[in-house]
């Protein structure tokens, strides 16, 4: 799988995010832009996806993620709710891309700074992985005007 598609699957299966505050999520409400994805390989080498073809679009508790390709797009559902301050836990409800992944649960460490919203996750192997294997990927968004 080449890195654009392989960053579209990776931001929308592991990208949501918001701010902790008195309300936590009202800082995340309505749409974000990536602008930056980067993965990082087990190898130490990494890839970066600036094409800002991915958007969050974030509800009270629910998250939807969608990729633009030249395949079509993707788009993966969640249910989100801040664990404690800078981390929050995404369950994914829905995807037209990953249906293997539904069900499950990840946690993400976050951080809002006006309108820029920054992600990562860090991925722990239960066993010994490839070189190729994505071990940490970093999202950087901008709000913008939900469609």
């Amino acid at each position: 799988m080449k890195f654009p598609a392989l960053a579209s699957v990776l931001f929308l299966a592991l990208v949501p995010s918001w701010s902790h505050a008195e309300a936590p999520e009202s800082a995340l409400l309505g749409c974000w832009r990536a602008v930056n994805i980067v993965q990082h390989y087990k190898s130490g080498s990494k890839a970066e996806d600036a094409s800002g073809r991915c958007t969050l679009h974030f509800k009270l508790g629910q998250l939807e993620s969608s990729c633009a390709s030249a395949a079509g797009t993707v788009t993966s559902t969640y249910r989100y709710r801040v664990e404690r301050p800078g981390f929050y836990l995404a369950t994914m409800t829905g995807s037209t891309f990953r249906t293997s992944l539904i069900g499950s649960t990840r946690e993400y460490q976050y951080s809002i700074a006006g309108d820029r919203l920054k992600t990562a996750i860090d991925f722990q192997p239960a066993e010994p992985v490839a070189p190729s294997v994505t071990v940490r990927v970093e999202t950087e968004a901008v709000r913008m005007a939900c469609p």
